[in-house]
Order: C-alpha cells, then structure tokens, then sequence
C-alpha cells in the first residue's frame, strides 16, 4: 500500500529517501558479493559466505515447514468461516458484511505494517502477527457456538475483521525478509517448490476439515488450525534473519489535488482504463461471490464433505490450467487473452443461477476456476505491460488500492440486495438467484471496458525513449531526474547510489577546501 507524502504531476508523488529495505546482504565474513551458484537446493550455500550457508539453507527448509502448517491453518479459517456463521444464524446481508470487513480490514493493514518495520524486527512483527491473528482471535470464535449470548454473529463479525487486520500486517515485514534470506539466483525455484507445497497442504486441510467437521463439529477443525499455527511458530523461529541492506528506494504517496489527477489520467490512459475496468469488475464479482458458500449450504442443503470437495475441486482446476493459460498469454498477448477470460468469467454467476444438484455446483467450480486461473494470470501480466517502468511499485500500489476497495464495496452491495431480495422473485429466479442475476449484468457491463484496452507494443521494461528519459530529467523533477532516470535506465540502484555519494564526498571535500584557502 502506498504511503502519504508530497504530490507531483501524475497525482502520486515519489522521492528518493534512505530507508532500509529487503535486498541480499552481503556476507559480514567476505565484505564482497559471494560468486552466484547453480539454480539448486544443494547449491544454496555458494550464495553465502564460510559463515552462513547452513544456517541459511536450514532458515529456507523451516519457511517451507512454516508455509505448509500456516496454509493448512489458513485454508481452514478462510474456508470455514462462512459455514460458522451460518451456522450461527447470519442472514446473507450479515455474510455481505463479514466478507466485506474482512477486505476492508486486509486493505488497510499495510500501511501500518510497513511502518512497523522501522521500529521493530521483522521476526518480531511476524511473531506477534500469527499469535493475534491465527491463534489468541480464534479461542474466542470457537468458544462462540457453545455460547449463548446475543449478537454472536456480530462478535464473530468484528473478531474475523480483526484476526483479518493482523494477520495482513506482516506482509511487509514477511516480504522484506524473504527477499533478504532467498538467495537472488534460485528466487524462482524456491518459491515454485514452496507454493506447491503450500497449495497441496492447503487442498488436504481443507478436504480433511470437511469430513472432521461432520463428526465433531467447528471447535474442532478450528482448534486443528490453531495447533497447525503453534507448529508454524516453531519453525518459523527457527529461521535466521539477516541484517537488512540500506539502499536508496522510492516512497510513494497519493495526492488529491484534481489537476494532478486529470494529468495523471491524461498521460497514463491505458493504466486508468485498466484499474477502472478492474475495479468495476471486482465489485460486480464480489456482488455475488460471498454468496456461493450460502447457496450450497443454505438453499442446496449440501453436506460439509461436499463442500469441502467443490472447494478442493475448484482449487486443482485453478492450478492445473495455470502452466496452459501462460502458454496461450505467450502466443496471443495480454490483450486477446484478457477479453477471452473477461468475458467467459461473466458466465459464473449465471452458471450459479441454474444449479440444481452437487454436479452441477462441481461442474460450475471447475469453470469457475478455468477461467480465472487465466484471468488473475493476464491481469498481473498486463499490469507490469501498463504501468510506467519507472514507477511500477507506485502505480501497482495504486491499482490494488482502488481495486481493493472495489472489492470492498461489491461485499456491501451484495449484502444490500441480499437483504432487499432475499423474498423477491423474478420469472424462475427467487432470492440469492436475483443477486448472481445482477453480479452477471454488471459484469457484462464491465465489458465496455475491455473494448478499450489496448495492447502494450512496447514492452516499458525492455525499451525506454532517450526523449522520456530526457523529459524527466530536465523538465518533470530536474532536481532529482538525472538520479531518477540513470537508475531506472541501468536498473543498478545500489551501484548508482554508491557513485552518486562518492561524488558528493569529493565535491564536499574540494569546496571545504577552497574555503580554507
């Protein structure tokens, strides 16, 4: 998220302070880069110095320990929480609301997250994150059907917001460190292995939550995810962190002035159709998708174990088809991919209008992930493609931040109209069936969209005009272009830094001296 400060003429001012970020350290014992190793687990340890390469290589085997007990933790809070509730008696505003809450709460969290990293250890903010949020929060909302209080599901409401708040920030702090410990050259391999991992640990919990849930009921399979996040602490205190590197790096803000806005606009028209287009599409999906959970509980009557499956089922879909979207984005571009996958993932919400039976939800779970297994895909890449190279992080940090809150408020919408509509009928379609209903007519309108995106030809990252580089030195910020456009040209940060206070040493010291003389 990004952080409030000074304005400039794209509405999103930037300026170069020194802050400590997650980059490789450098071995205290070699004062130098130690030489790059092959791709590969037994190769760790050529990263780093005679001092370090155990501790390292045991710090990766431990995170990929912790992220396999925190994704079975994670995967049963998340998949469970809305069968609790219903459990509990919420009405479907009351499921809008808690999904919404959740988002807000996750959207605004980092923030503060990466300001805590200036004050505290990243281990610390880590530590004290998984206590509140998956472990001290949960007692509580597993106590909660034994309890006969009023306003259960509000107190589950406001307890989840808040595990929700926690939980999102360390991810700055997670980030940062990760990126100091993960040897550079093996960055792609490690973490590919560790998200399957992840992922396959993920599928397990929550198939086996379901069939636990049957026979023993919530406390159980939520007092089964606290005692996987106990086990994560265990192995991720055994992780070693490394000192973090002082670099030069951007901080980023978001101005209000209208004329910096309509310039932003008007220089950046394709990465505002693009965040405008998914934002409005985040909102129409979020208008039904806290919803489906409901409808197969509630209104189908489906078992826990059938649940438990149409979740697992749609997951493995998403995953299998990944490596086939990549290889058509290859071929077709962004753009082409983008309209296919935008306008076939109209269709869930409609698909989820005529379901009748667990074969059809299973049939449209396997559409449902697909599909957007190749629309989360094209739109990350299309968004390296739109955004400025030179202030990628800034305007990445701008898009999740509007299409967060386009998430946020389709939660309210769908919450609304649930409430509004849950006894109303249209023709053969009653209840949340009018909620997918409007969810696939504001994604169809979404569509408009997608007719004005254009594809990127020029990929910013791999060719920038010496005529951009040269306004931006001169004219956009001449007290800090030339800085600006050298590191973002030769993409050598730390090298540039290191020449540029080298140079200010010397100028330094020759006006020092000819003052004394």
């Amino acid at each position: 998220m990004s952080e409030k400060k000074q304005k400039r003429v794209d509405a999103q001012s930037s300026s170069f302070r020194e802050i400590v970020n997650g980059e490789y350290v450098d071995a205290p014992e070699a004062g130098k880069p130690s030489k790059p190793g092959p791709a590969s687990d037994k190769h760790i340890r050529a990263e780093f110095t005679d001092g370090e390469p155990k501790i390292v290589e045991n710090s990766l085997k431990n995170s990929v320990a912790e992220g396999v007990f925190n994704s079975a933790s994670s995967s049963i809070q998340s998949s469970y929480t809305t069968p609790l509730a219903l459990a509990l008696g919420a009405s479907n505003a009351e499921i809008g609301i808690l999904n919404s809450l959740q988002n807000l709460a996750s959207t605004v969290s980092h923030v503060p997250g990466a300001m805590l990293t200036k004050y505290f250890s990243r281990k610390s903010i880590w530590l004290v994150s998984q206590i509140l949020s998956r472990i001290l929060i949960w007692i509580p909302i597993l106590l909660l059907p034994f309890l006969s209080i009023e306003n259960r599901i509000w107190i589950l409401i406001i307890l989840l917001a808040l595990s929700n708040f926690f939980l999102y920030i360390r991810s700055p702090a997670w980030s940062s460190l990760m990126g100091d410990l993960v040897p550079m050259n093996i960055r792609g391999r490690y973490f590919g292995k560790r998200n399957m991992l992840v992922g396959v640990s993920g599928v397990l919990a929550t198939l086996a939550a379901g069939f636990l849930l049957i026979y023993y009921g919530f406390a159980s399979i939520f007092l089964l995810s606290i005692a996987f996040a106990v086990a994560a602490i265990f192995f991720f205190m055994r992780m070693y962190e490394p000192p973090m590197k002082r670099i030069f790096h951007y901080t980023y803000s978001l101005s209000f002035d209208p004329k910096g806005w309509y310039n932003a606009m008007r220089i950046n028209r394709e990465f505002v159709i693009f965040t405008s287009y998914m934002t409005f599409m985040n909102f129409a999906v979020d208008v039904a998708a806290p919803f489906y959970a409901v409808y197969m509980l509630k209104n189908m009557s489906m078992g826990y174990e059938w649940f438990a499956i149409a979740v697992v089922i749609g997951a493995l879909a998403r995953a299998a088809t990944q490596q086939y979207w990549g290889k058509l984005n290859d071929r077709f571009g962004n753009r082409k991919i983008l309209i296919i996958a935008g306008f076939l993932g109209c269709f869930v919400p409609f698909g989820w209008m005529l379901v009748s039976n667990v074969w059809h939800v299973l049939i449209i779970k396997i559409y449902d992930g697909v599909i957007f297994a190749g629309f989360d895909l094209v739109v990350f890449n299309y968004l390296l493609e739109v955004a400025p190279a030179k202030s990628r992080p800034k305007y990445i940090a701008a898009h999740n931040f509007f299409t967060g809150f386009g998430t946020v408020f389709g939660d309210l919408a769908g919450a609304l109209l649930a409430l509004m509509l849950g006894n109303a009928s249209f023709f053969l379609l009653a209840g949340l069936q009018l909620v997918f209903l409007a969810s696939f007519l504001l994604r169809l309108s979404c569509l408009s969209f997608l007719f004005v995106i254009k594809n990127i030809e020029v990929k910013q990252n791999k060719l920038v005009p010496v005529r951009y580089v040269f306004w931006q030195a001169i004219a956009v910020e001449p007290a800090r272009g030339i800085r600006h456009a050298v590191i973002f040209t030769f993409r050598y940060p730390s090298h540039v830094e290191k020449d540029i206070r080298d140079s200010l040493k010397k100028l330094e010291y020759k006006l020092k001296l000819k003052m004394n003389l």
